[in-house]
């Protein structure tokens, strides 16, 4: 795996469960892609854990992110962090560029070489941006550089993001408490102690850069109530067909399993609102591939002169 401990944006060590939230991959993902794939090689605790900087969390996003895009995660394992920016900042049509604000004049200073597009609006402290959230509107990433974090300004920082609203949040800091920035750490917020680089700070942005929405990559078929009972794929399924494949069968098997987990996302329990929303987004898909496939084994079965 290449390396990127030359330019580390922090010296914080993660748990992999905490390096794993913030990358927005889940634990067993990272496991694959640390063992299969060597994407990154944490070193261990004194007491044998695995210890992640955010060096690696920002690594993990971006490959995450261009494998939401079709690239192969082999090939990613081997480009380091600037190639990896490269080839994600490349993927960024105009109309999906990112819209980012920043808190602290002095961390616009140092994306300005680094950083394109320009910040959307530049604030000189947290309170400015406070007085004017109406006026910001939503963004893609808020950079908040302070001098010193405590819980009252933790608590700040998260108002602000429920408001805006943004979905990526990095913060850097000169001092402050462990507990303020590990209290972030666990709402998702990116936090980092002084020095960090416009370099560093940069690659952070781009790896923050929201995944394409993954609707648009899905087919833009809607879906229709069920063409074919249980009854009828089974009896297909069993049906000798006159071509030299089993395409007839084959389609039976994919319609009957997507009509099961078609029933089976609308029935599964929710956690919270998100969750909600993941599972009617399955649902959704689902049902939309059940209707593509329905009608290619509607097509089949007319070419094919089946009996149902």
């Amino acid at each position: 795996m290449p390396s990127d401990a030359d330019e580390s944006p922090s010296t914080t060590l993660l748990r992999s469960g905490t390096a794993a939230r913030l990358a927005g991959v889940s634990p067993a993902t990272l496991r694959i892609w640390e063992h299969r794939y060597g994407v990154v090689a944490p070193p261990r605790s004194p007491a044998g854990q695995r210890t992640y900087s955010m060096g690696d969390v920002q690594r993990l996003r971006l490959i995450k992110r261009l494998t939401l895009e079709g690239h192969a995660i082999g090939t990613l394992a081997r480009l380091d962090v600037d190639e990896l920016a490269r080839l994600s900042a490349g993927h960024a049509a105009p109309t999906g560029e990112q819209r980012v604000l920043v808190v602290g004049r002095a961390a616009a200073r140092r994306l300005e070489d680094h950083l394109r597009p320009a910040p959307a609006f530049v604030y000189d402290e947290l309170e400015q941006l406070e007085r004017a959230l109406a006026q910001a509107g939503s963004a893609d990433v808020l950079v908040i550089q302070v001098p010193t974090l405590h819980a009252q300004l933790a608590a700040r920082v998260l108002a602000v993001r429920a408001e805006l609203p943004v979905p990526a949040v990095i913060l850097v800091y000169g001092f402050g408490t462990e507990a303020a920035a590990d209290a972030l750490r666990a709402a998702g917020v990116t936090v980092l102690r002084e020095p960090v680089t416009g370099k560093a700070l940069a690659r952070l942005v781009v790896a923050a850069r929201p995944a394409p929405a993954v609707r648009a990559m899905m087919p833009t078929a809607k879906s229709t109530p069920r063409r074919y009972s249980d009854a009828e794929l089974s009896s297909l399924r069993e049906t000798p067909s006159r071509i030299a494949c089993e395409c007839p069968r084959h389609l039976a098997e994919i319609v009957t399993l997507l009509s099961s987990f078609e029933v089976y996302s609308g029935e599964c329990v929710a956690r919270n609102d998100a969750d909600a929303a993941l599972h009617r987004h399955l649902h959704d898909v689902t049902a939309a591939a059940r209707t593509m496939f329905e009608q290619a084994l509607e097509r089949v079965v007319l070419d094919e002169g089946l009996a149902l």
